[in-house]
């Protein structure tokens, strides 16, 4: 869940927006994202993480772009609007990057789209204002003590409630888990999850190298305190990552054309995510990753790295 830093410093420095093409080539992916999925299985919710630039029609970014990316979305997750910029956790964000994430925001927001924010935070202290400072913007939020998301949180959630859950709008707390390796066991892990009381599990498809089945999820969606919550599954649509099922191990060797450069901040390899390699990698056979998603019966995918569109605006002439 990285590219927070990049969003910022390129809306803040203008550099972002040389060629056009790029911001529409992923609000194109995404709008595809949405109608097979929607097509499917017609509750499914998608929510982006980053790419909050989308909604201004700024720096080539279009009011197309923008109007469609409204429609594409259930809902829109941001990091680090008030804490833990710079990838620093606890480092509070300078106004104007808060600022700038305020206008974007109230775009979504206006047509009644939730937003999520997660921030993170050093101490307890930072963990209130962080859930104040949301409240009065209006945000579902959660200050998470530990930015590699891999434990469940020690503290217990905000505003637990025994309601059901059956859409983004609904959801008054949420946890996001996406690496579960430090648990003992498969079914200790999914027994954590189980036992707490959010409205919104964000999780990745895979436990080890298999991924949930839909009976595990559904024994997921439901709270103990009572009520239906949504379990979403995590989904790059930036980056490739070498550790997942796509991956064929002579990529380490040669990497094919549509993988670019890896970021060495997540080790993970930025794609060109208009070719039809990749998307087909994400959905339209039985083995694509949203399809495993779908499959599985989770109510969601998260949508990560919606920013990647940046980083080909601004190496722009090396990439093609």
């Amino acid at each position: 869940m990285g590219g927070i830093l990049t969003t910022v410093l390129s809306l803040l420095t203008g550099r972002a927006g040389a060629h056009e093409a790029y911001d529409t080539e992923m609000v194109r992916l995404i709008h595809e994202i949405h109608e097979y999925a929607k097509a499917r299985q017609p509750s499914f919710g998608l929510l982006a993480n980053g790419g909050a630039a989308l909604f201004l029609p700024y720096d080539g970014n279009t009011p197309e772009n923008v109007k469609k990316q409204l429609s594409n979305l259930d809902g829109q997750l941001v990091e680090s609007v008030f804490f833990g910029y710079d990838m620093k956790d606890g480092a509070a964000a300078p106004d104007d990057a808060s600022a700038y994430f305020k206008k974007a925001l109230a775009v979504p927001q206006r047509t009644g789209m939730p937003v999520f924010n997660l921030d993170y935070v050093h101490t307890a202290r930072q963990a209130e204002d962080s859930y104040e400072k949301n409240r009065r913007q209006g945000y579902v939020s959660w200050a998470s003590f530990h930015r590699l998301l891999d434990t469940m949180p020690e503290e217990p959630p905000r505003h637990v409630n025994a309601d059901d859950c059956t859409s983004l709008r609904d959801v008054r707390n949420f946890m996001v888990l996406l690496n579960p390796g430090h648990f003992s066991s498969r079914e200790a892990y999914l027994d954590a999850l189980r036992q707490s009381g959010y409205d919104l599990l964000i999780l990745d498809l895979f436990y080890g190298d298999r991924a949930l089945t839909a009976h595990e999820v559904r024994t997921l969606q439901q709270k103990p305190q009572g009520g239906r919550r949504l379990v979403y599954a995590y989904m790059s649509v930036g980056e490739a990552e070498n550790y997942r099922s796509y991956w064929r191990p002579e990529w380490d060797r040669k990497k094919p054309s549509w993988l670019a450069e890896r970021n060495e901040a997540w080790g993970s390899f930025h794609v060109k995510y208009w070719r039809r390699e990749w998307k087909n990698i994400l959905y339209g056979t039985p083995d694509a990753y949203l399809d495993t998603i779908l499959a599985a019966g989770f109510d969601g995918a998260f949508l990560d790295v919606v920013d990647g569109y940046q980083y080909f605006q601004q190496t722009e002439g090396t990439e093609s």
